[in-house]
């Protein structure tokens, strides 16, 4: 299954099968040795104006991400989908629904991580982890660069029933939990690509 980092509206595949139309994509093979021409590939990538997608051909997937990371400034990040009941937990932030997520704290697990960032953003507790999610990957704006930001997702429940209440000071506006019908109609007609994917890739639609 391929992999995707997205950059904006772009979008970084990497994996062994290219499924889609190569007319709008740049195309590059990489192996382990590759890591020249694959930073040289990525520049261009990130150059203002660029319209192409970049597809990565490769089954060493964990090599080639470790590749990027040396060009970029590496943030990980971690948080949750959480359900409660019939329901499940979204934040506006900047204007967009979101999934509650942050940095971690030097010596945090992942795990650990997550729950922290969701009962901050939120006001929720009582939270248990389900399973872990797939990691998303974007790239965005940083300093003089680029970051790269991995964000280690997980299915989290709980049964909390008091009031919640968004974390202003790190720019969320609303906390609401959604229906499933919610989801689909409200909350992925106005959010980033990496939560429409991971949505949309947990309940199957």
């Amino acid at each position: 299954m391929n992999k995707n980092i997205y950059y904006n509206h772009l979008r970084i595949s990497i994996g062994e099968k290219i499924v889609e139309n190569a007319q709008n994509q740049v195309i590059v093979n990489f192996k382990k040795d590759g890591s020249k021409k694959l930073k040289k590939t990525v520049e261009q990538f990130l150059k203002e104006g660029n319209t192409q997608n970049l597809f990565i051909v490769t089954n060493l997937f964990d090599d080639a991400l470790q590749t990027l990371k040396k060009e970029f400034y590496f943030i990980e990040a971690a948080g949750g989908l959480i359900q409660n009941k019939d329901r499940y937990l979204f934040i506006k932030r900047l204007g967009k629904w979101d999934l509650p997520k942050g940095k971690l704290d030097k010596g945090e697990t992942t795990s650990m991580a997550a729950i922290r960032e969701c009962e901050e953003e939120c006001a929720v507790k009582e939270l248990k982890i389900i399973k872990a999610l797939p990691n998303s990957y974007h790239i965005y704006k940083y300093k003089n660069g680029f970051a790269l930001k991995t964000t280690y997702w997980y299915e989290m429940q709980t049964n909390y029933d008091k009031a919640l209440k968004p974390q202003i000071e790190e720019n969320i506006e609303e906390v609401k939990w959604f229906s499933l019908a919610e989801i689909k109609n409200v909350a992925l007609k106005n959010t980033y690509i990496t939560i429409e994917e991971l949505v949309k890739d947990y309940f199957a639609i």
